[in-house]
């Protein structure tokens, strides 16, 4: 760590430290802490969501933002196995990138791409770093049994969560110990051979409830659908036993425990263990290709309210990733007069595939399979002053520091990049227009990588009656990764003088809430737009391909739509619409994997009582592109598809506690891709033996990643 960024991460400290005990004698004339959080609730209640949200979310909802909350109840609603599934149903405008069954996917909001929307659990930042080896999907080892809600951010948020959330945040929040007992198991088999299990139990250690415990743990396993349709494969990988099913295990065990010091202080540690274990081989080139990650997370929180006016919140984490991944390909008889199988003698021809593989460099079986990871530490600590009438202001320090963590045999080094942040956000009140809100921040980072990058936010809400008109704004920024930097592979290798990505984003909405006797409705329409410079992508039909910062400028605009209804206790519905056109700055196509537009929602009907519910969960995608081959000569259109999920709940018991759920997934038996890959002919008879080459037009070719079909799968859970 450098000199100036050791002072100031030693001036952010202390001057945040050192303002507690001054600033806590303004509670005289402090807001009740309560108001913020009632009115981010009537802003964020949609149908019969009653979740409460964050101190950070309801003071970011109060001052512009939109911020959507999905509750643990809605989760448990939709059945969900992974958080890719979850996203894609219920939270508006998300896409899927990559093949949640496949165990790749990242979650995408807005337009963005994989490093504009940041997945945080409890604090903790899941954003890949890029180990040597390859990329660790941190967002598949969520686990959705153990989400209490999910805080959707949008538009610009690095502020308060660092880089890279320049387009959106999704924020986990999981359940926790609280001094009572509680436990809650489930389980739940379906197609594919899926086996889930998992639970959770949460008790006091002293009469007092002050110190409590939270054990949790568990394990899902599928044989998974198939993602590549068989006519996909290259001929000699297809020999060589490429063709084959994609299993998925995902095992997880934590345990979290909660010290309430006093009345007004919380001090909550936990730790948690996860493994995921997934094949990921490609139709073009890998036979056999068994991925293992172990994902080790601790993090800690103190919550101390000192006053009405003066709350702290201190927190931070370590996680340390690994990934160890067994990639082969085809063994070819690469001799024109043939080759003769040493092991039977058996003559095979010329381009043939001999039906063993070979492994590519450290990627073996064993000890030849190096591990990729990356170790991340992190602290954040954050101050919220109100004076009644006056003024609220937010102010802290976040440093973060991460360093690569793979095998030495990757020539990557270990050197550590640290950011160290300084943040403060202004919420003056207008003497004149009290219920205007108005928020504007600012944060530097210092970082030796990069010197120090400066970013700004605003917000801005009014309230006209049922109605109000929010917009609020924003930069960001993110640093290339260790692979796009080092990667050395026969296929791809990694460009150190790439710069930093750089974000800017607006949005703005009008909306209405109205309560007519038991019919309740929401409604809004926004608009957002983006604009990101530097823009690190790689190219397309090199051999190898590479790295680059694309000096045109990523346009994305937007339009959104929301409609929340609700009868009573027994009926509700939600749509939304999103709209996206994402563009490089004098273009007319449609960037890859980003959909035109989405249409989503749900339908609900909850039984007098509540013994009964039937929940549709519809979603229609646009337009969505994908380009490959030398130049981006090949371009699909993988979307225009409509896909929509069912679950029949039925709760029994005094209490409805005991919950069975029979869910059906693409009820319809839709077939569509969730994702369209560009792969190449090296591997194939006919490459092998001249009789194509790299310039002729069938070299290369695209393949669906298939959705998966209709798939029904019943659970069954209780608590008590």
């Amino acid at each position: 760590m450098t000199p100036t960024i050791t002072r100031a991460a030693l001036l952010g400290f202390v001057l945040t430290g050192c303002a507690l005990p001054a600033l806590a004698a303004a509670d005289m004339a402090a807001a009740d802490p309560g108001d913020a959080a009632d009115n981010a609730e009537m802003i964020v209640v949609t149908g019969r969501q009653l979740e409460q949200p964050s101190e950070l979310a309801a003071g970011v909802i109060e001052f512009g933002n939109s911020v959507q909350i999905v509750t643990s109840e809605q989760i448990a609603m939709s059945g969900a196995t992974n958080f890719a599934e979850l996203a894609q149903f219920l939270i508006k405008g998300a896409n899927i990138g990559y093949s949640p069954d496949e165990g790749e996917y990242t979650i995408r909001l807005d337009g963005g791409g994989d490093r504009d929307t940041l997945v945080v659990l409890d604090g903790v930042p899941l954003y890949d770093r890029g180990p040597a080896l390859e990329d660790i999907w941190g967002s598949t080892t969520i686990d959705p049994h153990m989400i209490e809600r999910a805080e959707v951010f949008r538009g610009g948020n690095s502020l308060f969560f660092g880089s890279n959330g320049g387009i959106g945040v999704i924020s986990l929040v999981t359940k926790r110990p609280d001094g009572t007992k509680k436990f809650e198991l489930g389980a739940n088999y379906g197609s594919f051979n899926t086996r889930e299990i998992w639970g959770n139990a949460s008790f006091p250690i002293d009469s007092e409830g002050r110190h409590s415990i939270m054990v949790y743990g568990g394990t899902v396993q599928t044989d998974g659908p198939r993602i590549f349709n068989p006519d996909s494969f290259v001929d000699n990988v297809a020999a060589a036993g490429a063709i084959q099913d994609y299993p998925l295990n995902r095992s997880n065990i934590g345990i979290k425990y909660l010290w309430k010091v006093d009345d007004k202080s919380e001090f909550r540690v936990g730790a948690q263990y996860t493994q995921i274990e997934f094949q990921d081989a490609f139709p073009d080139n890998e036979t056999y290709s068994p991925n293992r990650v172990r994902y080790p997370i601790v993090d800690f929180s103190l919550d101390r309210r000192w006053s009405d006016a003066l709350y702290t919140e201190f927190s931070g984490y370590w996680s340390n990733p690994k990934l160890n991944n067994t990639e082969t390909y085809a063994e070819i008889c690469r001799q024109p007069m043939g080759c003769i199988d040493p092991a039977t003698g058996a003559a095979i021809a010329f381009g043939k595939a001999t039906g063993r593989s070979i492994p590519y460099p450290n990627k073996g079986f064993g000890k030849n399979s190096k591990v990729g990871g990356f170790r991340e530490l992190g602290v954040n600590l954050r101050n919220t002053l109100t004076v009644k009438d006056v003024v609220e202001v937010v102010g802290g320090v976040q440093v973060v520091s991460y360093k690569n963590d793979s095998d030495p045999v990757f020539p990557v080094g270990d050197a550590s990049t640290t950011i160290t942040g300084l943040y403060a956000d202004l919420r003056p009140t207008i003497p004149f227009s009290p219920d205007t809100k108005i928020s504007l921040a600012a944060r530097i980072d210092f970082a030796k990588a990069f010197g120090s990058k400066t970013i700004w936010k605003f917000g801005v809400r009014q309230p006209f009656g049922d109605f109000y008109i929010r917009a609020n704004g924003g930069t960001s920024y993110s640093t290339p990764r260790n692979t796009e930097l080092f990667n050395e592979s026969p296929t791809l290798v990694g460009n150190p003088d790439l710069k930093t990505e750089e974000t800017e984003t607006y949005n703005a909405a009008a909306g209405y809430t109205h309560t007519f006797g038991n019919f309740q409705v929401s409604a809004e329409l926004g608009w957002f737009t983006t604009d990101i410079t530097n823009r690190i992508q790689t190219t397309s039909g090199l051999t190898p391909n590479t790295y680059y910062n694309n000096d045109r400028i990523t346009e994305i605009r937007g339009l959104t739509a929301e409609l929340n209804l609700a009868l009573g206790e027994s009926w509700s519905a939600n749509v939304s619409y999103t709209k996206q056109q994402a563009r490089l700055d004098g273009s007319k196509l449609q960037i890859n994997e980003t959909p035109e537009y989405m249409i989503q929602g749900t339908v609900a009907w909850h039984s007098p009582g509540q013994r009964f519910h039937v929940t549709l969960y519809p979603r229609y995608q646009g337009p969505e592109f994908a380009t490959g081959g030398v130049g981006g000569a090949l371009r699909h259109n993988f979307g225009n598809y409509f896909v929509m999920n069912a679950s029949l709940g039925v709760w029994l018991g005094e209490e409805r506690d005991h919950r069975f759920t029979v869910r059906v997934v693409n009820v319809f038996d839709k077939y569509y891709a969730e994702r369209y890959g560009f792969g190449n002919m090296r591997f194939s008879e006919a490459f092998v033996r001249g009789e194509i080459t790299t310039s002729s037009p069938e070299y290369y070719y695209g393949y669906p990643f298939e959705g998966k079909p209709r798939s029904v799968y019943v659970s069954y859970s209780t608590k008590f």
